[in-house]
Parts: structure tokens; C-alpha cells; sequence
């Protein structure tokens, strides 16, 4: 469970890409202690995200990024889960 004012795990991974950075299930892992990073990816299909896949050769492990011109609707609300402040 996230503690209170913490960023969940999907919004770990949304800013992840939403900052350009590919991420794996190994990144996920060491970087926010995620072993399930399939299933928030395709939480974030579901919501509309266009993840691309792209499967690294001789070792299986899935790569996943956005789209270069891609932004969602309402970055505020998209990145963090929660809108900021005036």
C-alpha cells in the first residue's frame, strides 16, 4: 500500500515516461522495487497511453516508452494522479 502523499507505483512508471526514459522490468525493480511493471503497463493502455513495446533480442526483456510527440490531455493530472494547486 502507498503511504499517504507518496506517489504510487503507476505514477513511478507514468513519470518515467512521461520524462523520455525507457523502462524495463529490471529498471522497474531496482529503481522503484516494481515486479509487476506489465500490469501497470496495461493500466496505462487501458487509461489511453500509447506504450510502445520493443523486445530486446536474446535476453526477452520487454522495453517500453512513448511516443516522442505523445502528451497526455492533462500532464498534471496524468504524471502525478492528482491536480496541482494554483
Amino acid at each position: 500500500m502507498t503511504a499517504p502523499n507518496q506517489p504510487s507505483q503507476q505514477d513511478k512508471i507514468k513519470a518515467d515516461l512521461l520524462g523520455r526514459k525507457p523502462v524495463d522490468s529490471v529498471q522497474a525493480f531496482n529503481l522503484h522495487h516494481i515486479t509487476r511493471l506489465s500490469a501497470i503497463i496495461k493500466r496505462l493502455r487501458d487509461k489511453g497511453w500509447p506504450i510502445i513495446t520493443e523486445q530486446e533480442k536474446g535476453n526477452g526483456i520487454a522495453r517500453y516508452s512513448l511516443p516522442e510527440d505523445w502528451k497526455p490531455a492533462d500532464p498534471d493530472r496524468q504524471a502525478g494522479g492528482h491536480k496541482k494547486a494554483c
